[in-house]
């Protein structure tokens, strides 16, 4: 009896410990070691698809080259993929853009118009991991792992993250963020965002707080997936690539002049800083 007792603790405590060993990571720790894979690595190089929806306003496919080192340097080609649909497709033109920084200043130039700006640039402050990438490294941003999901073939963790409204966003606006990281690697395969934003035109319905006879605005909603379709880590980089050259008749134009998608300084998730 006793020798069946100790066999059946065995069991349990060999069960026990096969499940702790299996647990699932918890998110924060998932996010860590997929922003450190990036933000930590010499050299970053990487090809993205980024794909706008704003649901009956049309859609944008923008494809987005990336490549960054450790010591803050960065170039970030951005070209529409196609042509967009509905109004989105007018944004087409204003999405071919270049961001280079050499680690002290970040050059923005924009194709459509043959314009480019630039502006200092801080120390903890990396242009290729702003935007929608910059979410995950956003000070006092926190991470809830909801579940796995297969991208492009391979099983990803389901992250939720939740960070700061940026002071660019209109009041009333609220976000989900979700990123999907290869459960194999540890890197990041997936980002996919929607933004609610208040609306600013008249909608179907009149609500609460609506003046009398006045329809209440619809609300706009913005989605964005952006997928990652290669990467190379550590890989060289040629100097010349983080230098930046004004292309010919193209004018400087002063900070805040400009913006666009694929720019550090566009989209609703603009502007954090990286963390070393």
């Amino acid at each position: 009896m006793r020798l069946g007792t100790m066999r059946l603790a065995w069991v349990a405590l060999a069960m026990a410990l096969g499940t702790a060993g299996s647990a699932a990571p918890d998110g924060a720790s998932i996010m860590r070691k997929a922003v450190d894979a990036m933000s930590k690595a010499k050299t970053y190089q990487a090809n993205w698809r980024m794909v706008i929806s704003m649901g009956n306003m049309g859609n944008l496919t923008m494809n987005m080259d990336m490549k960054t080192t450790s010591d803050g340097k960065a170039r970030i080609t951005t070209e529409p993929a196609g042509q967009g649909t509905g109004m989105m497709a007018a944004g087409g033109a204003m999405a071919s853009s270049l961001a280079v920084s050499d680690g002290k200043t970040l050059y923005m130039y924009m194709k459509a118009m043959n314009s480019y700006m630039k502006m200092p640039v801080s120390k903890d402050r990396n242009p290729a991991f702003t935007g929608q990438l910059g979410a995950l490294n956003q000070k006092g941003t926190t991470f809830k792992l909801i579940g796995t999901e297969f991208v492009r073939g391979r099983k990803c963790w389901v992250v939720s993250v939740n960070q700061k409204m940026p002071p660019n966003v209109p009041p009333g606006s609220k976000a989900t963020v979700h990123a999907y990281v290869d459960q194999q690697t540890g890197r990041l395969r997936q980002m996919k965002s929607k933004m609610t934003m208040p609306g600013m035109g008249p909608g179907p319905n009149a609500g609460a707080g609506t003046p009398k006879g006045q329809a209440k605005p619809a609300p706009m909603v913005m989605t964005t997936t952006m997928v990652l379709i290669s990467e190379k880590i550590n890989a060289p980089i040629p100097a010349s690539t983080f230098k930046f050259t004004p292309p010919k008749g193209a004018r400087e134009m002063q900070p805040g002049m400009m913006g666009g998608p694929g720019l550090p300084s566009g989209g609703p998730m603009g502007g954090p800083s990286r963390r070393r």
